[in-house]
């Protein structure tokens, strides 16, 4: 009877006991729901570095795209945003880890090389096989990309000067400036110096020469693998002239502030060297005047005024980051 009573006995996972369809159905709703979860596509996803300020404006772009954030299930393109100058540089670690930089102008274009590494659907006609143009087809069509301006460094020009001053004398002589890059302009400093070369008939006998300190701030304009840098300084300047019946070391100084503004064009020679074609325009102003030498200057010679203008032409050398 007991034997009977233990073989009578429902088995649980028996057809006809009652939990039997229960123990089904939980079982097909976990099939059914981790088939979903491996079924699911990862969402385009960017984990974003740099610049804050950059970071938080191309993250805006890229969640309004539909670009999510990195997370532990799906993974991300890694990507970097930051401004060198007057460029945003993105940087995407390319295949098998080979870092991408790309030079774009503003945010938005940044958010679009950065969606293209993250949509199959963007990057796939980008990256589809394509027939190579012939070469002439190629030459025809070529077009010179812009290299952009400087964005850190230090900046040296030393060049030749001739200048043609408002009195009508002719000088010849010296420039010398040096210049810091700071974001997308240069700070600079710039020393002039010269003499008289070629004067009026009324200047007989006399001889002059001058030098000016200048700082001021350059703005350098990318335009194909040139440069245009327009600029403005301020300064104080000398202007020391003697009579040929005076000594060597004796005549007057005349000294006062100065002003300039100037543009320079920059033919690059290599990655570090350029000639420069630098054109200035200064004002002077005299507040100062002293006597050199033991004796006073002959009473019966008229020294001439120094010029209120001068219009300046340099051809030189710039050495740094170019």
């Amino acid at each position: 009877m007991l034997v009977r009573e233990v073989f009578s006995a429902k088995d649980p996972g028996a057809p006809g006991h009652p939990s039997y369809p229960v123990y089904h159905l939980v079982a097909f709703v976990v099939l059914v729901t981790a088939h979903v979860a491996r079924a699911e596509p990862c969402p385009p996803a960017v984990a974003l570095t740099g610049d804050d300020a950059l970071v938080a404006a191309v993250g805006a772009l890229l969640g309004a795209r539909g670009i999510t954030h990195e997370t532990p299930r799906c993974p991300a393109v890694r990507a970097t945003v930051e401004r060198r100058g007057l460029w945003v540089v993105v940087g995407i670690d390319g295949p098998a880890g080979v870092p991408i930089e790309r030079s774009v102008r503003e945010a938005a274009t940044a958010a679009t090389v950065i969606e293209s590494w993250t949509r199959n659907d963007v990057a796939a006609p980008l990256l589809a096989t394509r027939a190579v143009p012939a070469l002439d087809d190629v030459a025809e069509h070529a077009v010179v990309v812009a290299s952009p301006p400087a964005a850190r460094g230090i900046q040296l020009l030393a060049a030749e000067e001739t200048s043609v001053a408002s009195d009508g004398t002719v000088w010849q002589g010296l420039q010398l400036e040096a210049c810091i890059m700071l974001g997308p302009i240069c700070a600079a400093a710039r020393l002039h110096g010269g003499k008289v070369i070629s004067q009026p008939a009324s200047w007989d006998g006399f001889g002059r020469n001058g030098a000016e300190l200048y700082a001021g701030i350059d703005v350098p304009i990318a335009l194909g693998r040139t440069r245009l840098t327009p600029g403005f300084a301020a300064g104080y300047g000398t202007m020391f002239t003697r009579h040929k019946s005076d000594g060597e070391r004796m005549g007057i100084e005349i000294s006062g502030p100065r002003a300039e503004v100037h543009v320079a064009f920059s033919i690059p020679l290599s990655a570090h060297l350029a000639l420069d074609l630098v054109t200035t325009g200064a004002l002077t102003q005299a507040t100062a005047m002293e006597t050199h030498g033991t004796d006073a200057p002959d009473p019966t010679v008229v020294f001439p005024d120094e010029p209120r203008a001068l219009v300046r032409f340099a051809v030189g050398v710039r050495y740094g980051a170019l």
